[in-house]
């Protein structure tokens, strides 16, 4: 049983997931860059790294709430120290991604389709409110998520008294809520994703000796049956991946996947905006395997570079700051 607040897998865990969202939109979404089926077929389980972060963030959310002696006297300062840890690189890519929709229409390959958001779009965006609006669309699709993990966010630091109580009816209340999400509610939403959510909750709760083995293992498979269900089989098996690797690997480290790890959430936010950008440009005049393979490298290491700058200078003074917002005992 791990008693130190640190989980090493997740750095590795983290890397994989972003890289894995990476690959997905460099090989899968690019038109007409890549047309060989195999290779598109292979990729495309890229974006299940999403689901891969669910996971992770239902573990580390409640570890570190845990950790800090959370009460929900503290919900307010819980919610700022969120936003204050996620919202500037967020900010920043959204402005990004705004100029983005600007300039591409200066690009000789402009096909001509006007995407500039309007307004209301743009303001939709702060509270991450794209979703409780008919017709609305993100700027950029990878925002979706972000959504998602604010609405758990805040249903986490309500609940959390709940989640974490040493009485098993009341676990066993919030339990059957979670796993029943999928059955009223759509995938824009929270609750269709609280099974995914759930396996990293268990997986907490087993670790900090709340819950025990045999109710660790009963709620854990029955969500991965619940996201076989309402999902399909490789949703369930990746958001399975993440559930073992911090159950039996937490004290598994890597370099790189330590160094990938920390810049994961600046590469999930930027990638679209550099490496993505660069392909959508050079997809029409890279014709030879050889070529398309090495722009695909330069496009991940473009993007690893610009997220690496993003961290060292906003996200990280961003997480610095949030971490030492302390709860009140």
């Amino acid at each position: 049983m791990i008693q130190d607040k640190n989980i090493p897998v997740l750095h590795s865990l983290r890397a994989l997931a972003a890289l894995s969202v990476c690959m997905f939109h460099y090989v899968c979404t690019v038109t007409g860059f890549i047309s060989n089926t195999t290779i598109i077929s292979f990729f495309s389980y890229g974006h299940f790294g999403v689901q891969m972060f669910f996971v992770i963030s239902g573990f580390i959310i409640p570890w570190s709430m845990f950790h800090g002696k959370y009460e929900i006297k503290n919900f307010f300062t819980f919610t700022a120290k969120r936003l204050i840890r996620l919202e500037p690189p967020y900010l920043v890519s959204l402005l990004f991604a705004i100029a983005h929709t600007y300039i591409r229409t200066l690009s000789p390959h402009y096909n001509g389709i006007d995407i500039t958001p309007s307004a209301k779009q743009i303001a939709l965006h702060f509270g991450y409110l794209i979703p409780f609006v008919e017709g609305e669309k993100w700027i950029r699709p990878v925002y979706w998520t972000l959504a998602i993990e604010f609405q758990y966010y805040l249903t986490i630091g309500l609940l959390f008294a709940f989640i974490t109580s040493k009485k098993m009816w009341l676990r066993i209340i919030i339990y059957a809520a979670f796993l029943s999400g999928p059955i009223w509610m759509k995938v824009n939403f929270l609750p269709y994703h609280l099974p995914i959510f759930l396996l990293g909750i268990i997986l907490c709760l087993y670790k900090t000796k709340i819950a025990g083995r045999l109710e660790m293992y009963i709620i854990g498979i029955t969500s991965l049956t619940i996201i076989a269900i309402f999902n399909d089989v490789p949703t369930m098996f990746f958001s399975g991946f993440a559930f073992f690797a911090i159950l039996y690997f937490s004290n598994f480290k890597s370099a790189i996947g330590y160094f990938l790890g920390n810049i994961s959430y600046s590469l999930y936010l930027f990638h679209s905006l550099t490496g993505m950008i660069l392909l959508n440009y050079c997809a029409h005049s890279v014709t030879t395997p050889l070529v398309k393979l090495l722009l695909i490298v330069s496009a991940l290491l473009i993007s690893i570079g610009a997220s690496y700058i993003v961290y060292r200078f906003i996200e990280k003074p961003s997480k610095e700051l949030s971490s030492r917002i302390k709860y009140k005992k």
